[in-house]
């Protein structure tokens, strides 16, 4: 069950970028090159270009464009938030939190460089400073609920859930359709054995998102823990009626395919269990859940 990440992450992308197919790629990035051949200013090109950079991670063109716009614009945080982005993506986390920093003396309540920061911290492995750091933009912005939601994750990913579930729950009373929110206090939920608040929760990010097929996968544990395998069973077929790739999904189907074989062999056909199992092991080669399974299945007759 894989925690739902961070939202101030997921970087705002020019509205000109965000359809460009790979075999545009070319074309485009051509286009805002000879954009910038006329006019070395023009900084909305430089940041689409910048981007598209990134997206085909030639580092170095993005790294050109973003400096330029540093140049072009010294006093716009965005330019060091961007810049230090960059840096980010390339593993340069000391050159991403100098410019980050760069930013946050220029707009000292600017609350993306305050959690970049935070989350560098993170990558560097200083939980304290981090979780000083996203207090800092939750003191500053307390009605916002990117930070709370960064802090959050910070707490669960060092099973601090107690921690992690109020933070949540608190972003839920800020914004009720927080859907990353809710579906991790329903994993939360699930690992405490909260079954019922687990269900509601994942019942919640159903009805904001019905293809959302981590949550279908995880409304299957839940089911499966309480051995209601008919509503498991139809919670992962959902699931993989969205993601037929979902190796976890896959994988939970199986065993509980496996267990209905061992009381009823005549309700399963063992072949399209295995044939599921190979094909897990087609994406990930080193799944040894999957080989465990195996061995169980064709040991079963």
């Amino acid at each position: 069950m894989k925690i739902s990440d961070r939202d101030f992450l997921e970087k705002k992308r020019p509205k000109e970028t965000l359809d460009v197919h790979l075999k545009d790629y070319e074309l485009v990035m051509s286009h805002y090159n000879k954009t910038i051949k006329k006019d070395q200013n023009n900084t909305d090109a430089y940041v689409n270009l910048g981007f598209l950079c990134l997206d085909k991670e030639d580092f170095d063109g993005a790294l050109r464009c973003f400096q330029k716009i540093v140049e072009l614009e010294p006093d716009n945080p965005e330019s060091f938030n961007n810049l230090g982005y960059v840096y980010e993506r390339m593993d340069m986390l000391d050159s991403a939190k100098k410019n980050y920093e760069k930013a946050l003396e220029i707009d000292p309540s600017c609350m993306e460089s305050i959690l970049n920061i935070g989350h560098i911290l993170e990558l560097q492995g200083d939980y304290h400073r981090a979780v000083a750091q996203y207090g800092k933009a939750i003191l500053n912005h307390p009605e916002a609920a990117s930070p709370r939601f960064c802090l959050a994750v910070l707490y669960d990913r060092h099973d601090m859930y107690d921690e992690a579930a109020e933070e949540y729950l608190k972003i839920l009373k800020i914004n009720p359709e927080h859907i990353k929110a809710a579906y991790n206090l329903g994993r939360i939920y699930c690992q405490l054995g909260n079954y019922q608040d687990a269900i509601e929760k994942f019942e919640k990010v159903l009805q904001l998102d019905p293809r959302h097929a981590d949550a279908w996968n995880n409304m299957g544990s839940v089911y499966e823990s309480q051995k209601d395998f008919p509503k498991a069973i139809e919670a992962y077929r959902r699931a993989l009626s969205i993601n037929p790739f979902h190796e976890e999904t896959n994988v939970n189907l199986s065993y509980i395919q496996y267990l209905t074989f061992k009381a009823h062999p005549d309700k399963i056909n063992k072949s399209d269990v295995i044939r599921r199992l190979h094909f897990v092991l087609s994406l990930n080669p080193h799944n040894k859940k999957v080989y465990k399974l195996l061995g169980l299945m064709e040991n079963t007759t």
